[in-house]
């Protein structure tokens, strides 16, 4: 997109969405994005998202948006579950309310459902938002709930609930004409059956058992970003995240962009990310005998990832282009069955403003 400085303090202070205020009545846009994810380790998701917003005479802005990932994998975990290969659809629908209690004042009320064969999920959002230092700040707190049914297919008689809480607090903050900083703390609890029903643990004297990851969770993560502008054409973006939890797990997460504007209405991006997390403190590749806390979900060993990628898009008058290609590479430290893997990420974006 283009960067003026306007469009680049809309993305980030006004946290992505044009304010309802500014808004005009009837004013909206239509949206569609296709995205393809595969990887070494024989995964493949196609995911396909349609979402739209309108203004409404009231000071509100409504959105909604439907999504559907169609899965196909025959991973390392699916063949350790005894399962050659599984395919399924997960669909969500949601829709949320921006409302403008005054010029410099926002709410935001939302819901969203998940679905696929054996995981339902109802999330909840509040929001609130609020214009300060003359509109040169912004501060912004939210909250959600998500309650999951955890299933497992073809097997009616299980069943079980995780709640998932959470609160974020930010703020941006303009520096001079061409800088703008955000910072940002989340607060997240987890509550319930935290493991998967098709993962098992094998121990050294041959017992299988369940994955048992603790049923408590409590996450932190602070949230640093910057963003420049050098002269008319030009954006560096610098984020930083910091991520622990109470069951041992500590993460930095670092990402680098760079935006240039290719003409009036062309711009390309590439961006680099890098990751890297310490493992669960009960999680070892292999267990000698049945402990209380058991896993060999390799989301929660010792490993770390590095992306690139590259965007072009297309800002006009009223339709909006974009392309993207990521390319990503895991590395895992303490997970033998998967020392590594390769993803390829590429998505096409349309957008229809009127």
């Amino acid at each position: 997109m283009r960067l003026q400085l306007v469009i680049v303090l809309v993305l980030v202070a006004r946290a992505s969405h044009a304010q309802v205020s500014d808004a005009e009545p009837g004013k909206g846009d239509a949206k569609g994005s296709l995205a393809i994810y595969s990887d070494s380790d024989k995964t493949t998701v196609v995911t396909s998202v349609a979402e739209g917003s309108v203004r409404l005479k009231q000071p509100v802005i409504v959105n909604a948006h439907a999504l559907v990932d169609a899965v196909t994998s025959a991973s390392v975990d699916v063949i350790s579950a005894a399962t050659p290969r599984f395919s399924e659809n997960r669909v969500e629908l949601g829709t949320n309310a921006q409302i403008g209690f005054s010029h410099s004042t926002e709410g935001s009320i939302g819901y969203t459902h998940s679905g696929e064969n054996d995981w339902q999920s109802h999330a909840i959002e509040l929001g609130f938002s609020r214009d300060l230092a003359k509109k040169n700040a912004k501060l912004t707190i939210s909250y959600g709930f998500t309650r999951n049914y955890v299933g497992r297919a073809h097997d009616p008689s299980f069943e079980e609930i995780l709640d998932v809480q959470g609160a974020q607090i930010g703020l941006s903050q303009i520096i001079d004409k061409k800088t703008l900083a955000s910072l940002a703390y989340t607060l997240s609890s987890a509550s319930g059956y935290q493991g998967s029903p098709y993962r098992f643990v094998t121990t050294m004297d041959g017992i299988a058992e369940p994955e048992s990851p603790p049923e408590h969770r409590l996450r932190h993560a602070i949230t640093g970003r910057v963003m420049h502008m050098f002269g008319t054409a030009n954006v560096v973006d610098v984020q930083y995240r910091l991520y622990f939890d109470d069951w041992g797990i500590a993460s930095h997460t670092g990402e680098l962009a760079y935006t240039r504007d290719l003409t009036k209405t062309w711009s390309l991006r590439l961006r680099v990310r890098g990751y890297r997390q310490h493992h669960a403190s009960f999680y070892q590749e292999t267990y000698e005998m049945p402990m209380r806390y058991m896993t060999v979900d390799r989301e929660l060993s010792t490993f770390w990832d590095a992306m690139g990628g590259i965007k072009l898009a297309y800002l006009g008058d009223s339709w909006d282009l974009d392309a993207k290609l990521d390319t990503i590479v895991y590395r895992f430290s303490d997970y033998a069955r998967l020392q590594s893997r390769v993803a390829i990420v590429g998505g096409l974006g349309v957008a229809w403003r009127w």
